[in-house]
């Protein structure tokens, strides 16, 4: 989706391009030519140059492909077309790129060849002008397209839209722009919980995919991994053992109200060919997709339990003691052969029919521990290793095998342990993938030997499927990632979170860094963010909102060991039935709790004006695509603050009145002011489509067929899809959750506390038994209401200035010590 956008700030763009250009081009006199041999990428990138040129000016250049060869007098030759020339790719695959090195217009490109160096160079040259676009592979030479049309033409790209001033003509006259990255591996990771199609990567279609994948080269990436899932792998490696789940009913393996209901929304057979094709479009963009290889069963890859009837003896571990549970989920025996070759089956399977063997990872035993005690677990789990490293060595000596570092957080892992694993492996085939490098607790890549010793990728987790709001704590991140970028042996930067497109400042932070890590401290990503973002007027306005924002933003982070922090990461304010977090109100842990509300009060102490500054805004920008989309998830990251801030208050508050030290009144102005805080949430949720579930399981409907596969939707997908975000793991701000299930349960739980109050019952404040009946009751009528009819009515364009200002005003309230409640 382009996202076009004519703002005074395209006139303050065009002006500056054609004053530094003394020849713009128009696109009737230039012509683009391709190489006639390379990777699939050099097309690709002639027309997505003349795409950009046509959006921006309105005018499309011709594009064809250059058959001559590089002869010396090649450039006299009447084959060419006249006028300017943009020439794709270097002349390792260009003819006219190897001519005019040969004739002297230039020395060299400067570029290391097969890496994603890139040039932009414009020559002038046998009366004519020549700008060449020259990757030093096809991925690269797309990279350069997209940064020649943000330089020259002032074009922004995210991954909800781009922005595309509009002008009559592209200046390139002077040009002369060398680009290599700093880390050699860039990208992200899209997961497998499901809910809604803005952050779960498992509801999207091709379309979505194309326009995620064309959004990631933008951003110079270079490698992604689809964690969704492993689709029909197990009936393409083993079909006369394994049948296709029903089309029309429940997967027989899925558990219902649990995101263990891996039910597929299209048939399976669809999501099989729906993933080959996504691999396919990637690959021909040049991006890494790293095969899955040892020991990959897990509760979003498990085994179809046809597999095993089909196989009653096959060998299984059956001594686990802690992790997932189902039988689907477990881990086969690691002391079979049988059991390896099986794994890489699958392993080989998906190679042949889906991707390509240039790169390994695995994730061991992850979440799990085995045996009798912490020796005989952490045995099996080296022999994983050993065994996982071995299989991929004896097909593919040479390929890079990335360790995923998730279990070494956990699960009875230490610092040693760890350092004696990594000293096993061969570093020069083998990386460590730490996607917990920004873990609040520990600072994994030094605790356990790896900077400066051992190959690493630095990995920014940051959220599981629950934390949809924008969240960092950059304190930590920023600091790190000036020190990984310092370390030689530190190959990359990637984002390998749970959930998609939650946090577009996270993304951008992304973008810029592991390209270049300049721009790693807040208040300059900040600047950068608004600044492409939004026009020059909007943006000088947004910054200091921005900047105010962000420190309630940062309140809270992944394993935050700051108070209770790690409690409220966990967002009991949508499971206050199911937690004692505001309940157990044990002497220990009342300090923590008021140092907790303090510290949220001052990161909170903008988002009265934050709030107000974005309705002022909203007044003037509320159709904005991109703008209304930032200020939706500045208002919902607020409220989840602030409601977390006030039940901690509430429960001080009660706690109070138990020791005799207040009357109940505060309580009940609490009681009310959280009833107004969720209200106030749900009313921004109701603004977009982005929160709401029904309009998530209506676009499946919008599915295309693919090699004459029907997207055909489950009937039982509604069901699915509610067991998939109401679970205790995944709840979110999904819309339907928040009206109908959250303000229920937060009806009730205040109802038991303020009859306490009325009783004056004065026990100690524990989570009764009754909540889980309670609990069930809500749920129940969640489940058997038709998600048609909890869905948000529409809502004129107009509503999003008093959503804003009505909790911005209970925000204020709640941080004014007297307030009463309005």
């Amino acid at each position: 989706m382009s996202l076009k956008r004519v703002f005074p700030r395209v006139v303050f763009i065009a002006i500056g391009v054609l004053l530094g250009a003394l020849g713009p081009a128009r696109a009737g006199s230039v012509t683009v030519l391709t190489p006639p041999v390379g990777e699939q990428a050099y097309p690709i990138a002639g027309d997505v140059l003349a795409d950009l040129w046509e959006k921006v000016t309105r005018q499309r250049p011709v594009v064809k492909t250059w058959k001559g060869d590089a002869s010396q007098n090649q450039g006299q030759n009447h084959d060419l077309p006249e006028g300017d020339l943009v020439l794709i790719g270097s002349d390792a695959v260009h003819p006219l790129v190897r001519q005019l090195i040969r004739q002297g217009a230039i020395e060299s490109l400067g570029i290391q060849y097969g890496t994603d160096d890139y040039r932009l160079v414009c020559l002038s040259h046998q009366e004519r002008r020549w700008l060449i676009v020259a990757g030093g592979c096809g991925r690269s030479t797309l990279y350069a397209v997209y940064d020649l049309f943000r330089r020259q033409a002032g074009v922004e790209y995210f991954w909800d839209g781009d922005v595309i001033p509009q002008r009559d003509e592209i200046g390139f006259e002077e040009l002369d722009v060398l680009e290599r990255p700093h880390f050699a591996y860039r990208g992200l990771r899209y997961f497998a919980h499901r809910g809604l199609h803005r952050f779960q990567a498992e509801h999207w279609d091709l379309d979505d995919w194309k326009r995620e994948i064309d959004w990631c080269v933008q951003k110079r990436f270079n490698l992604f991994m689809l964690r969704t899932g492993i689709d029909d792998l197990f009936q393409r490696a083993f079909p006369d053992e394994i049948p296709y789940p029903p089309t029309d009913a429940k997967d027989p393996d899925g558990v219902d109200r649990s995101y263990d209901d891996r039910t597929s929304f299209w048939a399976l057979r669809y999501r099989g060919e729906l993933r080959k094709q996504v691999l396919q479009y990637a690959r021909d963009r040049g991006l890494l997709h790293p095969e899955d290889a040892g020991t990959i069963t897990h509760w979003y890859s498990h085994t179809p339990s046809s597999f095993y009837r089909s196989r009653p003896d096959f060998p299984v571990i059956r001594d686990q003691r802690t992790g997932y549970s189902l039988s689907t989920h477990a881990i086969w025996d690691i002391e079979s052969q049988v059991t390896w070759d099986a794994y890489w089956k699958l392993t080989e399977t998906h190679i042949r029919q889906f991707g390509e063997p240039r790169m390994f990872h695995t994730i061991g035993m992850a979440e799990r521990t085995f045996g009798g005690d912490d020796r005989d677990n952490l045995q099996r789990k080296l022999y994983v290793y050993r065994k996982t490293q071995q299989k991929v060595r004896e097909h593919y000596p040479d390929a890079p095998l990335l360790i995923a570092s998730w279990d070494f957080i956990g699960w009875n892992w230490n610092d040693r342990d760890v350092n004696r694993l990594l000293s096993e492996f061969d570093p020069r085939k083998t990386i460590l993938l730490d996607y917990t490098a920004d873990c609040a607790r520990k600072v994994t890549y030094r605790d356990w030997g790896v900077k400066e010793h051992f190959p690493w990728i630095f990995g920014i987790f940051h959220g599981f499927a629950r934390n949809s709001d924008v969240h960092e704590d950059f304190e930590i991140l920023a600091p790190r990632l000036a020190e990984a970028a310092a370390d030689k042996l530190c190959q990359g930067l990637v984002l390998w979170s749970e959930i998609s497109h939650n946090d577009t400042f996270m993304l951008e932070y992304l973008g810029a860094n592991s390209w270049q890590p300049s721009e790693v401290e807040l208040p300059t990503a900040a600047a950068r963010y608004c600044r492409t973002r939004y026009a020059p007027e909007l943006a000088g306005r947004m910054e200091p909102l921005w900047n105010g924002f962000l420190d309630a933003s940062q309140l809270l982070h992944w394993f935050d060991n700051r108070g209770e922090a790690q409690a409220w990461f966990g967002e009991p304010q949508y499971r206050l039935l199911a937690t004692s977090a505001f309940l157990n109100l044990a002497p220990e842990r009342l300090p923590r709790l008021q140092a907790d509300l303090e510290r949220f009060r001052s990161g909170l102490a903008a988002a009265p004006q934050v709030l107000a500054g974005l309705a002022d805004i909203a007044l003037e920008r509320e159709a904005d695509p991109l703008w209304r989309r930032d200020a939706l998830d500045m208002a919902r990251t607020i409220a989840n603050r602030a409601l977390v801030a006030a039940f901690t208050q509430g429960a001080l508050e009660m706690e109070d009145w138990r020791q005799g030290q207040a009357d109940g009144a505060p309580v009940r102005r609490s009681a009310e002011r959280t009833r107004r805080l969720m209200d106030a949430l749900a009313d921004v949720l109701a603004l977009s489509d982005d929160f709401s579930m029904h309009a998530s399981l209506k676009r499946l409907e919008r599915a295309l067929p693919l090699n004459e596969v029907a997207p055909t939707v489950n009937p039982h997908s509604e069901r699915t899809l509610k067991s998939n975000a109401e679970n205790g793991y995944c709840r979110s701000q999904h819309y339907e959750l928040v009206r109908h299930v959250y303000r229920t349960e937060l009806d009730a739980y205040w109802e038991w506390v303020l009859g306490k109050i009325e009783a004056g019952d004065k026990t100690p404040w524990k989570r009764p038994a009754e909540f889980a009946a309670r609990a069930k009751q809500i749920a129940d009528a969640f489940y058997d209401k038709p998600l048609a009819a909890m869905a948000p009515a529409p809502q004129e364009t107009a509503a999003l200035a008093p959503a804003l200002t009505r909790l911005g005003g209970v925000v204020k309230e709640l941080l004014d010590r007297d307030a009463e409640p309005r």
